[in-house]
């Protein structure tokens, strides 16, 4: 069995990629940084490339059916209405199904994953799986979860729950919850390493499966021999490539400000100062939206524990500064107990989907919408 690279994407534009390097045992044999330009190792490795688990939505759904393809279908229906891109603009990556017909879910911004292989692609890294953060945290059986911080952010992981956080975040979020913390780097290292050893998804799925892609046809032909035709102009093209990236970076910077700008503003408002004009509209939302998200979480966990066995199943802040959850029940008549509570707050509460799963009822809100 071949040693295994964990590299870790950053989470700024400017930062190489951090790894490790483990053998068969889990052992850390070497660590180290790639720069821009690299080339990939000489011995055969097998790369796990770790993602920002901020930047993806992971969660279970009751998928039972066995055909994968259906599987997809049908949580692209579930999530339909959860997210703010179109649906040609996500990626979903399913797990195995398990054996109460529940499938671990993880949901992406298709441009993000090209630019995460993109940019790994620079530093000499070609990803066999790519895994959010979250997700490398061990699965613990009882009711602890399992945190550790990795790039300034807090991964969280449970038995069917796991989320990256801002650090003034948790407390809110895990209110309640038992944490066992991994605080040793050695302790870190080992949970990234059995990780790696068993991820329980890849997101190179669909279109991003290199599997896929090994077919050979006249287009992986015509491919190849662009690909060619470029490693022979590569050495002259390396010198300037921190300049393009850092180039591109900027506009894709530019570009990603504006767009979120109209995500905030109102319709037709020209964007002039995307920065400026967005923190205004922001405090009129959080004034609107019972104190913006961390006031939002708040609320609702104080709702929550009024409720006799209500769980909190997933939490994502919407990038209007509304904050979507996922909830289960033990009876219906919760969901009327919750609007009430929320309602009480002057919060705005939308219900998108409510359902029977087993002896539960599971509910999609949206907090703080705009109506």
């Amino acid at each position: 069995m071949s040693r295994t690279r964990i590299v870790l994407a950053p989470h700024g534009a400017d930062a190489a990629p951090q790894y490790m390097i483990v053998d068969p045992a889990g052992v850390v044999v070497a660590r180290g940084e790639a720069p821009i330009g690299v080339g990939r190792p000489a011995e055969p490795l097998r790369e796990v490339l770790v993602v920002p688990g901020s930047e993806v939505s992971t969660r279970w759904l009751h998928l039972p059916t066995r055909n994968l393809a259906q599987a997809q279908a049908a949580a692209r229906l579930h999530l339909a209405d959860q997210f703010a891109l179109a649906d040609e603009d996500l990626h979903l990556a399913i797990g195995p199904l398990e054996e109460d017909g529940h499938r671990l879910v993880v949901v992406v911004a298709r441009r993000l994953l090209q630019v995460w292989l993109a940019d790994a692609a620079l530093h000499g890294v070609v990803p066999d799986v790519v895994l959010p953060d979250h997700l490398m945290l061990p699965a613990p059986a009882g009711e602890v979860l399992s945190a550790a911080t990795l790039g300034g952010l807090v991964a969280v992981r449970g038995r069917r729950m796991a989320m990256t956080l801002e650090p003034d975040l948790v407390a809110i979020v895990l209110q309640g919850r038992d944490v066992e913390m991994l605080q040793q780097p050695e302790a870190i290292e080992a949970a990234l390493a059995a990780g790696a050893a068993a991820p329980p998804v890849n997101l190179l799925q669909d279109e991003f499966d290199p599997a896929r892609e090994s077919r050979l046809d006249w287009r992986n032909l015509k491919r190849a021999a662009i690909l060619a035709g470029v490693l022979v102009l590569s050495f002259p093209i390396l010198f300037g490539a921190q300049v393009l990236r850092d180039h591109l970076a900027a506009g894709s910077l530019e570009r990603h400000a504006v767009k979120q700008a109209a995500t905030v503003l109102p319709a037709g408002a020209a964007i002039s100062d995307p920065a400026g004009q967005t923190r205004a509209r922001l405090n009129e939302l959080l004034l609107a939206a019972g104190g913006g998200p961390t006031g939002l979480v708040a609320n609702l966990f104080s709702a929550l524990e009024t409720i006799e066995g209500a769980q909190l199943e997933s939490l994502v802040l919407a990038p209007d500064g509304a904050v979507r959850a996922r909830i289960s029940y033990g009876q219906i008549s919760d969901v009327e107990l919750l609007r009430a509570a929320m309602r009480g707050a002057g919060i705005p509460m939308r219900d998108e989907a409510t359902q029977q799963e087993g002896p539960r009822v599971i509910s999609d809100v949206i907090l703080g919408a705009r109506t």
